[in-house]
């Protein structure tokens, strides 16, 4: 039988972490979200400081993917058998890298996957929604490594890289002679250090000094148009003050006479965040249902401290609107009638938890999945707009779905007065 709960009782819905796992699980779905992250960082600690031995690391793995993954199955086949494996045969971390790998991938889950130490490290940073380094994302290519994007208020910045930018050394060093964790501690420099990239920009040959610091991502952003519509843009909803700073952009856009919410290229975050984002919306109105090993196990519902006026609201997709961003998009559709304008988005309807283990690892594993509040289940299908338009034209001059989205919503306050 599902359960109907209120918005703050689920408020650790997007990622927790297990600890002695049937206690731990009833007290995460009714902590707040501060308290949540505080014990995720306790828990944390507690876990980076343990080492254990290989063979057990990949017990503890069987087990915890065992108690939580969402399908009881476990993809149809008999989970207890891995077990016993790999008995005797895991003398390193090495095997039981490539054992607890081996083990996952059965599940054919390409979300479900094992955090070596490194990776780890780089899924906090994501939660954190802030780095240190040099501020750049890159793509690899044959003789180097080319910058996709700068992050803004970054030493890449400063230093005035460029997207198409080919880095060829670092240090002095052949970046095709390195291997993925050498460049990528580069890039994940330490607060200060100083690093030395040569880069080809056509013809050029350019040598840069990028000072390391701890740059901020900006999740989201906001502007009032001249006839009064509110924009707002979510990148990620990823972040610890992702909530605050979509509370802060509601209040400053109260007072337009409509809201566009720009979810284009918003692989989604933390699911918590998206609850909470769509409780500021509306009152009283289904946000998701959780279905968890194949049964709908709860149906959340928004409180009664929406401050959001009423108003006409048009959200804008695309292919790689996901996860987080289809809730968001889907309850404020389903609860205030937004327009959903666009592309057909992603379909991910799966939500991964982050489980700790010893020796500085641990797993994303999927331990549940959420259908919409109207009963659509978007998994590898998306949510299809009410106005489907492909192969527009997005550039920062010329958003063509933006100016279809201002139009719409004009012609509603028109045809309102």
């Amino acid at each position: 039988m599902s359960s109907e709960i209120k918005i703050k009782n689920v408020l650790c819905f997007g990622l927790f972490l297990v600890f002695i796992m049937l206690v731990i699980d009833d007290l995460m779905k009714s902590c707040d979200i501060e308290v949540h992250y505080k014990i995720k960082k306790c828990f944390d600690k507690i876990h980076q400081a343990q080492t254990i031995a290989p063979e057990r690391l990949y017990i503890n793995a069987w087990r915890s993917a065992k108690l939580e993954y969402s399908d009881p199955t476990m993809n149809h086949q008999d989970w207890n058998r891995w077990r016993m494996r790999y008995h005797g045969k895991i003398k390193n971390m090495d095997d039981a890298n490539v054992a607890i790998c081996t083990m996952l991938s059965s599940l054919n889950d390409v979300y479900t996957r094992f955090l070596q130490s490194n990776n780890y490290k780089r899924q906090k940073v994501i939660l954190e929604s802030k780095i240190t380094g040099l501020g750049l994302n890159f793509n690899k290519s044959d003789d180097g490594i080319i910058v996709n994007k700068i992050l803004r208020n970054s030493p890449a910045e400063t230093e005035e890289l460029m997207p198409g930018d080919k880095i060829i050394k670092i240090n002095d060093k052949y970046v095709v002679l390195m291997s993925d964790d050498e460049i990528q501690s580069y890039i994940e420099a330490q607060n200060g250090e100083e690093v030395t990239l040569i880069i080809k920009r056509g013809w050029k040959i350019l040598k840069k000094k990028l000072n390391a610091k701890e740059v901020p991502i900006d999740t989201m952003e906001y502007k009032i148009t001249k006839d009064n519509i509110g924009i707002i843009r979510l990148r990620t909803i990823m972040g610890e003050k992702a909530l605050d700073d979509f509370k802060s952009i509601l209040d400053k856009t109260n007072e337009t006479k409509g809201i566009i919410i720009d979810l284009r290229n918003d692989y989604g975050g933390i699911m918590a965040n998206a609850v909470q984002m769509a409780d500021e919306m509306f009152i009283n109105g289904c946000i998701v249902n959780i279905q968890s090993r194949g049964k709908i196990k709860y149906r959340v519902f928004s409180d009664e401290n929406a401050k959001f006026l009423p108003k006409p609201v048009v959200i804008l997709v695309n292919n790689k609107t996901a996860s987080a961003a289809e809730i968001l998009a889907g309850a404020i559709k389903y609860n205030l009638g937004a327009v959903i304008m666009g592309e057909n988005t992603y379909g991910k309807n799966s939500i991964q938890h982050i489980i700790p283990l010893a020796n500085k690892t641990g797993l994303i594993i999927t331990s549940e999945k959420y259908i919409l509040p109207d009963g659509q289940d978007i998994h590898n299908k998306g949510i299809t707009p009410d106005y489907v338009y492909n192969d527009l034209k997005w550039t920062k001059k010329n958003d063509e779905l933006m100016q279809k989205a201002e139009k719409l919503i004009n012609e509603k306050v028109k045809n309102t007065k």
